[in-house]
């Protein structure tokens, strides 16, 4: 996704070593009772937040990373000193004031782990975090300094569930059954579930706009706090927004990387998810989860006033007004296919299509054919063109980085998603209990691992003699920084660089000037002729959708994506700039992950916290 020129430039923050004198033994350090009185000098400190206590317990250029615990917000604070400002404030110190911080116990995945080097000795620990309000969880990294001192270099404190309003899962499901009298109401459970999804008789309180993964994962959070959601799309079926791509979209993010929560992908599920089969999946997922689902629906009226919405909907042709108190936006964490005009290509005789529209590569058998983009999708276009039997080139026009699914990805992707690896809920906190910032740190290193003569390096220097231009991503950091900082401009490699390489796609790297009656002519004169040009040029900002959908919204909310000042993203799952307006997207896990924070934040809303 194109991001609003609003990313903050997120300064890496690799983790701390240290010159021990008189390092403790290895084999003497009881990891449990370290963490243990950790805890107890840390309970003491924040009781009275100052910058003089807090520096006894955690490391000056520390980090505290919360996810609606203390506030009903993402925040970073880095340092000291803003980490005390953070915890002296107005409402992080009404909640503070009744945090409670202990170690799990009972679950061996949640033991502390000692970690030993010469320049580092530290520890990774879990806690849980209990508030008046609610119930959470988080992750604490402990390093010994210089004066055999252990002091957190990384805190984590996150919201997982409200106590007055708890998800209906586990012990609070449902009942399901329909015993004793029911002759007030007899209707059996498919009668009622149809009447509860048509809200016949009432408003949903929050309505959702696009049923793919960010929609649905959101409404299945929301559903499961009993608070009433509707999702529309406008396509015929659950799932149509992944059916309709491009005839070769395979997911290229693994398995371990992309469950959805409530509902894994079975142990039988391929590491690289075919584009039919995740919408079949996210059909049967929507079913299931029992998600009031509206398909072949459109919004196309809208106006908020007094703390409400009041939408018109077509639906199957017939109208229908609701009033919601909450709108999501889960339309995609790209917009409307971003199309750029070129001079001259009204003069051009071939067709012109964005790669949201492209299909059908057999029919360009034989023949040249362009691709304007050298993202994820210009390579899978540019692949199935050249396995069809056409003659694809690849239009570079800015530099890409480029990782390798066999080496580079399992490489960021590490430990933590992989076969045999942590649970996706252990997964997913130890990853995002991380500041972005210290991730940027890390693969920093990976990245710069990644280019030797043994790993992605021959890759990276074939393309770069074939004349495709490589970069190393924002500051050398990689893939996963340059998905968040700018949203594209990357591509996982799953077969088409080696083509790239043995000359069979072809590589353009240049600016355009002009369409001609035959092709594109570029500014250091040269023209290519082809017989068809993909436009795989990406997407507008969500941003751009919101206001061509809900008008109202246009000028009132905030650039989506990219970094904030503290390393947050701008925009998604939080505030949007226009009451009961929210944006929703990203890839699966992030959308696994932060569907949990806005559902948590709408229903704090609702339920009186704030």
């Amino acid at each position: 996704m194109p991001v609003d020129t609003h990313s903050f430039p997120l300064q890496a923050a690799p983790p701390p070593t240290f010159k021990y004198k008189s390092p403790p033994d290895a084999a003497s350090i009881n990891a449990s009772e370290v963490v243990a009185d950790y805890i107890a000098r840390l309970q003491k400190a924040i009781e009275k937040p100052t910058a003089f206590a807090l520096q006894d317990v955690i490391l000056q250029e520390g980090f505290w990373r919360d996810h609606l615990f203390l506030t009903w917000d993402l925040r970073t604070s880095r340092g000291v000193d803003k980490i005390s400002q953070y915890l002296s404030g107005d409402v992080t110190e009404k909640r503070l004031g009744s945090l409670k911080l202990k170690p799990t116990t009972g679950n061996y995945k949640r033991l502390p782990v000692l970690q030993v080097s010469e320049s580092s000795i530290n520890i990774l620990a879990y806690i849980d975090v209990e508030s008046d309000e609610g119930l959470g969880e988080g992750v604490i990294r402990l390093f010994l300094d210089a004066n055999n001192t252990w002091k957190a270099f990384t805190i984590y404190t996150t919201l997982t569930s409200l106590k007055d309003h708890p998800e209906s899962l586990g012990v609070n499901r449902p009942h399901g059954g329909l015993h004793g009298d029911q002759s007030s109401d007899p209707r059996n459970w498919k009668e009622r579930l149809a009447s509860f999804s048509n809200f016949s008789t009432s408003s949903p309180t929050v309505l959702i706009i696009g049923a793919g993964q960010a929609g649905l994962t959101v409404a299945a959070r929301l559903t499961r706090l009993n608070i009433p959601t509707l999702v529309i799309d406008k396509n015929p079926r659950v799932g149509d927004n992944w059916r309709n791509r491009y005839h070769s979209l395979v997911l290229h993010d693994p398995v371990w990387y992309d469950h959805l929560p409530y509902i894994p992908f079975p142990k039988t599920w391929p590491i690289f998810t075919p584009k039919d089969k995740l919408g079949d999946w996210l059909e049967f997922y929507a079913s299931s989860l029992e998600i009031p689902v509206w398909t072949s629906t459109t919004p196309t009226k809208s106006s908020y006033e007094n703390g409400k919405w009041t939408i018109t909907l077509r639906r199957d042709g017939e109208e229908r007004t609701l009033s919601p108190k909450h709108l999501v936006l889960a339309t995609g964490h790209s917009g409307e296919p971003n199309i750029p005009t070129f001079p001259g290509q009204e003069q051009y005789k071939g067709a012109i299509t964005h790669s949201s529209k492209w299909s059908n590569p057999e029919r360009l058998k034989g023949k040249k054919v362009l691709v304007v983009g050298a993202g994820n999708t210009a390579h899978d276009i540019a692949q199935s063109l050249y396995s069809n039997g056409a003659y694809p080139t690849i239009i570079q026009r800015s530099s890409t980085h480029v990782l390798s699914s066999k080496i580079g990805l399992p490489a960021l992707l590490g430990t933590t998603y992989c076969e045999n690896g942590p649970e996706v809920e252990e997964a997913d906190l130890q990853f995002f209990s991380l500041p972005n910032a210290v991730t940027k740190a890390y693969h920093q290193g990976i990245i710069a691992d990644l280019k030797s003569p043994t790993k992605d390096g021959p890759v990276i220097e074939g393309l770069n003699k074939a004349g495709f231009v490589t970069d190393d991503g924002p500051d050398g950091a990689g893939l996963l920084i340059k998905y968040f900082d700018v949203g594209g401009s990357y591509y996982i490699d799953i077969g088409a660089s080696s083509m790239i390489i043995d000359g069979k796609i072809g590589v353009k790297h240049g600016r355009l000037r002009q369409f001609t009656e035959k092709g594109i002519m570029f500014e250091d004169g040269q023209e290519l002729e082809a017989a068809e040009v993909v436009l795989a040029t990406g997407y507008q900002n969500m941003r751009t959708t919101a206001g061509a959908i809900f008008p109202c919204v246009k000028d009132a909310v905030k650039p989506v994506g990219g970094f904030d000042p503290e390393g947050e993203f701008n925009t998604l799952f939080r505030d949007s700039g226009h009451p009961g307006f929210w944006f929703m997207g990203m890839n699966l896990a992030h959308c696994r992950w932060f569907s949990k924070y806005l559902a948590l934040r709408i229903a704090g809303q609702e339920f009186g916290y704030y």
